[in-house]
């Protein structure tokens, strides 16, 4: 069963006491068990569509208004143990003035760190604040990630000119995968922030407009960084084609030049291993070092003839 934490705000960053008023009260859980949707519906009374949309197993970023609340659905990275990065997980966010419940299938570092804080009184003063730290926290981890996919393409791209390496075709391609998964959720997450800065409601009058506006901005580069970390991605597997290619026409270049100088050579030594009479030198001492130096002497020709027409 999931554990659910009730944190009381107290306006100065800490969790308010027993018997002290709260300017908001931040329910969060990862949800697990069936008696989270019991527990949100009847305890909590979030409508039945708004809890759909919490717990559902897959969902886009996305900002929607119902009746007296906000349902934002936000993507973070997986920094879990045995997951991978790009396997972005999903934070669901219900704020209706009062409370804001936030749900996740699984840990998220900014979700964790804001919660610590508030343990230390250093965190939000209210629930507005809280919103906002817990947006910009998933773009900060968003932008790490972002630096650190640059980062391997700049080092494929130097070991690309060192010589290529087949190896690197399976780690362009990974790479290459990754951009496109975390550019599904970015896009659409820039949209819904762009979205709630437009919203003029009375429940988000705690809201720093101009700070959801420059997250909006921020997502949009980070998605133009990933376009470009795709093209990269992409020059570099075309590169690293055309170089291997080059590499195998290279080697059956050589070898055609190879077959073209023993194929009369072969010729040769099956016209001599023929046994019909009158074969030449097969009564002679030396016949067999006449047939080795006529093809020494035709090999040779050969290699010289193909060198003056510049076929190597």
């Amino acid at each position: 069963m999931s554990t659910r934490d009730c944190i009381r705000l107290d306006g100065g960053g800490g969790q308010a006491g027993p018997h002290q008023q709260p300017v908001g009260t931040w329910i969060r859980f990862n949800w697990e068990d069936p008696d989270d949707r019991v527990w949100l519906e009847q305890d909590a009374g979030v409508d039945e569509l708004v809890v759909d949309s919490l717990l559902a197993e897959d969902t886009r970023p996305r900002v929607v208004e119902h009746d007296n609340g906000l349902l934002l659905i936000l993507r973070g990275v997986n920094f879990n143990a045995g997951s991978r990065p790009e396997d972005m997980i999903s934070l669901r966010l219900w704020f209706d003035g009062d409370r804001l419940i936030s749900t996740s299938r699984s840990p998220l570092r900014t979700v964790e760190g804001i919660a610590h804080r508030i343990e230390e009184g250093t965190g939000p003063a209210d629930l507005g604040e809280l919103l906002m730290e817990l947006v910009e926290g998933l773009a900060e981890r968003t932008d790490e990630l972002i630096e650190s996919i640059e980062e391997e393409i700049d080092e494929l791209e130097a070991q690309l000119l060192d010589g290529a390496d087949r190896e690197l075709r399976g780690r362009i391609g990974q790479i290459r995968r990754s951009i496109i998964v975390i550019r599904r959720y970015l896009a659409p997450q820039r949209d819904a922030l762009a979205r709630l800065s437009t919203i003029n409601r009375p429940l988000l009058a705690s809201l720093d407009r101009g700070r959801i506006r420059e997250q909006a901005d921020a997502l949009t580069r980070l998605v133009e960084d990933l376009d470009m970390a795709r093209e990269r991605g992409a020059m570099i597997h075309e590169q690293l084609l055309t170089r291997l290619s080059d590499q195998l026409n290279t080697r059956m270049y050589i070898l055609s030049i190879v077959a073209a100088i023993f194929l009369p050579l072969g010729f040769v030594t099956g016209l001599f291993g023929i046994n019909v009479g009158g074969m030449p030198w097969v009564e002679t001492e030396m016949g067999f070092w006449w047939v080795m130096l006529l093809i020494v002497a035709l090999g040779a020709g050969l290699g010289f003839w193909l060198k003056r027409r510049r076929w190597f």
